[in-house]
């Protein structure tokens, strides 16, 4: 089993993968590209499972990381996927992962 560390130091490197892939895309190139759509859900959904892990002292200690939110996006990507809007998918890939790299970073240096 991981230690909370350990699944930090995953996220931030997943993140960092994701950043990678969608640097100056834009949503038609995402739309367009199921490579890229296979490879952003895939990432969010190990975010997710590694959000899950995380203790629920570490949860509760930092309140401002949006546990839940990570989560529910891996769960909707991996149990509605049909009804998944890839859009969506998208816009939280290029708008909400750089602010949780740091968010996870500050995490990190605290525990």
């Amino acid at each position: 089993m991981l230690t909370d560390q350990e699944r930090i130091d995953h996220m931030i490197e997943v993140i960092d993968h994701l950043l990678e892939i969608t640097a100056g895309m834009k949503v038609d190139e995402y739309i367009a590209s199921i490579e890229k759509q296979y490879a952003v859900k895939y990432a969010l959904i190990m975010l997710g499972e590694d959000a899950a892990s995380i203790s629920d002292a570490v949860k509760n200690q930092f309140p401002n990381v949006p546990w839940r939110s990570i989560r529910g996006m891996r769960n909707m990507i991996a149990h509605d996927y049909i009804k998944t809007d890839d859009e969506i998918v998208f816009q939280t890939a290029v708008t909400d992962i750089a602010p949780l790299r740091e968010q996870l970073i500050a995490v990190k240096k605290a525990i």
